[in-house]
């Protein structure tokens, strides 16, 4: 059998197409003060309509600008499974974005961005519409640094923006789970295995914000909740209304030395 030999410029132009394809399918690190855009699912495992969404929500979460969170509701624990990632402040959180939308009733899987606009979780060309449009609006955003100190602290830093802000803000600090795979034996899912991505484990305001640089360390254990795999704080003006800034870090393992 005749030796297959490749001219060195095809070579070369293979490599680099190579190169391109990884880049493209593998999830890229967060650059140095990049802005995120915070995607909130409103979802249950009791929602038969659900498991598409939190699978796009997995998709948005690979993407370093997106800080996605999952948040489970228990209105459709009644038909049968108790979503065991759902709680009360979740569901009291979509409710009072219907009244900041003028919605007429809450539904599943909703998407909020930035605490801006809303979409259904299935209608994704909405989403990333919405998506996009947040990340061009200027107003009213701020930078915000979120640091791990310890195992059991963050650190959380507020420069003062050169704009001068004169609205009142809460600083809610967010522990989240990356993955959870949950078998569903009743309800509408039953017989089902669903995957849920950045599910919220637990959700607290920790300080308030009024357009002063901020330097806080913030010990987790008196957050009263379950851990998680990543500490996240938003930002976000008071009513529930727009979220002005957000950062993430990764809790996972030894803290630092």
């Amino acid at each position: 059998m005749a030796n297959l030999v490749i001219p060195l410029s095809a070579l070369r132009w293979l490599v680099l197409s190579a190169g391109l394809l990884l880049a493209a399918v593998a999830p890229q690190p967060a650059q140095a003060g990049e802005r995120l855009t915070v995607v909130e699912l409103f979802t249950s495992q009791g929602c038969p309509l659900c498991p598409p969404a939190d699978a796009f929500l997995g998709q948005l979460t690979q993407r370093s600008d997106i800080l996605g969170l999952s948040f489970h509701v228990g209105y459709w624990d009644y038909i049968g499974w108790a979503d065991p990632f759902s709680k009360p402040a979740y569901t009291k959180r979509q409710e009072k974005y219907l009244d900041r939308f003028g919605l007429p009733y809450v539904f599943t899987p909703q998407v909020v961005v930035d605490g801006r606009m809303h979409a259904s979780g299935n209608r994704q060309d909405n989403v990333k519409r919405a998506i996009k449009a947040a990340g061009k609006e200027q107003r009213g955003r701020i930078d915000v640094e979120l640091t791990r100190v310890s195992a059991g602290q963050v650190r959380i830093q507020i420069p003062e923006p050169e704009a001068v802000y004169r609205g009142e803000a809460e600083i809610i600090l967010i522990r989240f789970d990356e993955k959870k795979q949950t078998v569903v034996s009743r309800g509408e899912n039953s017989g089902k295995t669903l995957i849920n991505y950045n599910v919220v484990r637990i959700m607290r305001p920790v300080g308030d914000w009024n357009g002063k640089a901020v330097d806080m360390v913030q010990r987790l254990a008196e957050l009263d909740g379950p851990g998680g795999d990543f500490c996240a704080v938003i930002i976000q003006e008071r009513a529930q209304g727009r979220i002005l800034g957000a950062a993430v870090v990764d809790m996972r393992g030894p803290g630092p030395g």
